[in-house]
């Protein structure tokens, strides 16, 4: 049978985690249909002996492909070229995903030919089991099940990783996604933006993404560790941005990228805020952004965040004032 669906699994030292991913994808119903890929990145723990058992015993479903360590990206790209089915989706391998939303969402594949569909997704705590929906919907009114041309919407939403699924043929056009790296999600949903025409928006919630783990890239003290990281994909993404421009792609899809990009920018001043205070973080903040607002203003004018506004606003004197604010907020979490 023809697979409707690879999940690509990046895999690196997550014994304590991976059979609850592999096992959240034996759905008996749509198991022929789907192609799971575990690629292992270089891991040291027992990741890869306990995704062979996963492999022995469904030889047709689970395939395992061992890799030296390249970070999350490379394993991504590795996925990327290994799939075959019609769409793909990358699940993180301490995460998992629904039995039952998963079946709906291979049953309307069956018959899509949308170039994305958008599932909901589940923040699940790691002390408490806690769910919650980061968005409790899409945007407004949303009709799900309906396609949708991407011009109707690409002002209205921000796609995460977690809620995608996206047609193969489309990944095989994008650029190599960043190795050794953090914060790669973000190219890996922006870069086939530009090949995008029709999105389908399910109300299943598929993706059940574990937070709350001391090692997680979006922690704010990781975040300061990996600043530089953060900075290389951010650069590269204004860079394709500004390729997307010279290529003449509309409007609207200059739009979203317009959009992401802005809250990227938001996020990095974020990351400035969080360091101890020093006068020469101000500096910083002001160089970038307005280095930001010459090169890039349509990005410089999305980034909306209230912080950022009356950053500006101030030409960057309530600094102390908003890193005070941003460590209160931080602390309540």
């Amino acid at each position: 049978m023809n697979k409707q669906l690879t999940i690509v699994i990046p895999t690196y030292n997550v014994e304590k985690y991976i059979e609850q991913c592999l096992s959240s994808f034996l759905v008996p119903e749509i198991l022929p249909e789907l192609e799971v890929l575990i690629i292992n990145d270089g891991s040291t723990d027992r990741s890869a002996e306990l995704a062979e058992e996963f492999v022995n015993r469904y030889p047709d479903t689970f395939r395992l492909i061992n890799k030296e360590n390249g970070g999350h990206g490379s394993a991504i790209n590795r996925g990327i070229q290994e799939a075959s089915g019609r769409y793909m989706k990358v699940v993180d391998s301490d995460d998992w995903v629904d039995g039952e939303a998963l079946k709906a969402l291979v049953t309307f594949l069956r018959s899509s030919q949308s170039d994305l569909v958008i599932s909901r997704y589940y923040w699940v705590h790691e002390q408490t089991g806690k769910k919650e929906l980061e968005f409790e919907e899409p945007f407004a009114g949303v009709e799900y099940g309906r396609e949708y041309t991407f011009s109707e919407v690409s002002r209205k939403v921000f796609l995460k990783m977690h809620a995608f699924t996206v047609r193969t043929k489309l990944m095989r056009r994008i650029p190599p996604i960043d190795e050794h790296c953090y914060y790669v999600d973000m190219e890996y949903v922006l870069f086939p933006i530009p090949q995008v025409r029709t999105v389908t928006f399910l109300a299943e919630v598929v993706y059940l993404y574990r937070i709350g783990l001391p090692g997680q890239s979006m922690n704010m003290s990781r975040m300061q560790k990996n600043e530089i990281n953060y900075d290389r994909v951010f650069n590269r993404l204004l860079a394709f941005y500004r390729e997307q421009q010279e290529k003449g792609v509309p409007d609207y899809l200059l739009a979203y990228l317009e959009h992401v990009l802005g809250r990227m920018t938001a996020t990095r001043m974020k990351i400035y805020l969080s360091f101890p205070f020093r006068w020469s973080i101000r500096s910083k903040m002001q160089k970038f952004d307005e280095n930001l607002k010459r090169q890039y203003p349509k990005v410089y004018h999305a980034a909306i965040h209230q912080a950022v506004w009356l950053l500006r606003r101030s030409h960057y004197w309530l600094y102390p004032v908003e890193h005070l604010l941003f460590w209160i907020k931080e602390r309540k979490k």
